[in-house]
């Protein structure tokens, strides 16, 4: 046993001298978008599955986590929460995956107000090691200069970024629908920027859907367990960087070889997927223990690892080719944008060199 531990160290000491922490390495997040793209119905307009399309898309999918290496304090702020959610942490605000205020703001008012209605660090103390409470949980007395980018009160926003992300594509489809309704009159340079956002918010939502299928994205332990540990699961801080790359390269992972197993696109409301996205995320969250138990009993080196792990990246992938569909699906004709190009189908000049966005409020 002492053995096989020092092993898996080694191993995952190696991996973190060429990778950074994040979710899915690059290859990952391409295996989920690529198993996404091959997984769109026969109706999926054509364009999609052109080689540029999928290359846009392959790169775009691991853009969130290039925003890191800027290293700054007020992207990080806005990006960092958006790649998790500690789901059992959730419970110290009275919430659920299933009751989580619907809206981004709501959520974070939600936890502000609790915050300040009664001290939580006792209740901190007995889920933690209590070194890494002040700096791992959302507290009152975190030390600000463990908590630069002032993310560390908040307990993740993943399903936000992915729902948000989700209605952008929607509204760049229904700008695409619209200029295609309008095709005598609107610009190749119009509907190429209609395509080209669509790949641009179908690319990033890939990324955050491929991050709520790597079940360390969904939990407290994402760094290895923290706090009580009665059945000796690791504590290794590499753990989270071993699984988003390492074990992928130790099994040979790869789009081609689970082409074969691939599964149907996951069904999403296209008018309102909120639940399901809750659902999504609670089957990752039940895989975490599983996880952790692979690795203490040796197996997520052996065959049932490598079936653990392509089956978070198969999910990823239905999951994702899903909510393009519903995405797809719920866009419609932008009234607005219709009338202005309507006007300029019938010659209207008065309307010539006017925006066709939305005005301001």
């Amino acid at each position: 046993m002492k053995m096989r531990i020092r092993a898996g160290a080694t191993l995952i000491f190696a991996f973190l001298m060429v990778a950074p922490a994040g979710a899915w390495d690059e290859k990952g997040h391409v295996i989920v978008t690529e198993l996404a793209i091959d997984d769109l119905p026969a109706g999926f307009p054509a364009w999609m599955r052109t080689a540029e399309s999928r290359g846009r898309l392959c790169y775009l999918c691991a853009e969130p986590d290039r925003w890191r290496g800027q290293k700054s304090l007020v992207l990080d702020h806005i990006n960092g929460p958006d790649h998790y959610l500690d789901v059992d942490d959730l419970a110290l605000y009275g919430l659920t995956l299933e009751t989580l205020p619907r809206f981004r703001n709501e959520f974070i008012e939600r936890l502000a107000a609790m915050r300040a209605e009664r001290p939580i660090e006792d209740m901190l103390t007995k889920l933690y090691d209590p070194e890494r409470a002040a700096t791992s949980m959302p507290s009152g007395a975190i030390d600000s200069a463990a908590d630069k980018d002032h993310t560390k009160t908040i307990p993740g926003l993943l399903p936000y970024a992915i729902e948000e992300l989700r209605w952008k594509i929607t509204s760049s489809w229904s700008t695409l629908r619209t200029f295609e309704e309008y095709r005598d009159v609107a610009s190749e340079a119009e509907l190429a920027g209609a395509r080209d956002d669509v790949l641009e918010w179908m690319g990033l939502i890939s990324h955050f859907v491929g991050d709520a299928a790597q079940p360390l994205h969904l939990t407290r332990h994402h760094h290895g367990w923290v706090g009580p540990n009665p059945k000796g699961y690791t504590t290794e801080h590499g753990f989270h960087s071993y699984i988003d790359g390492g074990v992928i390269e130790l099994h040979r992972v790869n789009t081609a070889s689970l082409r074969q197993r691939m599964k149907p696109p996951t069904r999403f409301d296209p008018q309102d997927d909120w639940l399901q996205i809750a659902a999504m995320l609670h089957t990752t969250v039940e895989r975490v223990e599983p996880l952790y138990a692979l690795e203490k009993s040796g197996e997520l080196r052996q065959s049932a690892g490598k079936e653990f792990i392509e089956n978070c990246l198969l999910d990823g992938g239905a999951n994702l080719a899903g909510i393009w569909i519903a995405a797809y699906q719920g866009s419609q004709i932008d009234e607005y944008l219709a009338k202005k190009l309507a006007a300029r189908r019938h010659g209207n000049h008065a309307s010539a060199g006017q925006p066709t966005t939305q005005p301001a409020s």
